[in-house]
């Protein structure tokens, strides 16, 4: 039984008694919980993994589509506003996750978990990810080419953008969520996903062939 749905039974039975003043669960069960907020975890978790389902398989995917198919300053705007978007869902779901964290950790040990985890990795690299893209972009303005940290900006996305969608897929599991969720989970991630793989290999052919048409920024991704 996944920690949400153990929160979700116990929740509606579990009287929080009082000892001291302070509050306390039944001595059989598990120590260590917050009970009285143990009615928030269902809520908080599925906040928590819609969010950061949006984020990893729909809005981060496009802004990094929309750069490529729109071939003007205007697809580099698209690309910041999607990002910053994907952003404001990611620290929402990183929040909310540490909310359920602070609830149910001391006896789930849900800060060993792998999901945890790698999620914590994926959360601190995007978060430095604008930086690169900042300095790439002055670079590139300077310069009018890629240069290194244009395919370090390129190469990080890509592999936190898929790890990421990895780690959602964690999450399903760890909160046991039905056949359907994932389903649907894998079919968006896979869609937009084939999506940025296509339109991205399209570019990139393009610019082989073509090598001595001038670049536009990020052209070469």
């Amino acid at each position: 039984m996944s920690p949400w749905t153990w929160a979700r039974t116990v929740s509606f039975t579990v009287p929080c008694k009082a000892q001291n003043g302070l509050p306390q669960g039944p001595p059989q069960l598990p120590p260590g919980i917050i009970y009285e907020d143990l009615h928030l975890v269902p809520a908080f978790a599925k906040a928590h993994g819609l969010v950061m389902g949006i984020a990893f398989t729909i809005v981060f995917p496009l802004g990094a589509i929309l750069l490529r198919v729109i071939r003007s300053k205007f697809g580099v705007r698209a690309h910041i506003v999607s990002q910053l978007l994907g952003y404001v869902l990611m620290i929402a779901g990183l929040a909310t996750g540490i909310r359920v964290g602070k609830i149910l950790d001391r006896s789930f040990k849900l800060h060993n978990n792998g999901h945890t985890i790698l999620g914590t990795v994926i959360v601190v690299f995007l978060l430095i990810q604008p930086f690169i893209g900042f300095w790439h972009h002055y670079r590139f303005k300077k310069t009018q080419s890629a240069g290194i940290w244009t395919h370090v900006h390129i190469w990080v996305g890509r592999l936190f953008l898929l790890l990421g969608i990895i780690n959602g897929g964690t999450g399903l599991k760890l909160a046991d969520n039905t056949t359907g969720g994932i389903i649907a989970y894998a079919v968006v991630g896979g869609l937009f996903g084939l999506a940025y793989i296509v339109i991205a290999g399209l570019r990139q052919g393009k610019v082989i062939l073509k090598e001595k048409e001038t670049t536009p920024e990020m052209g070469q991704t």
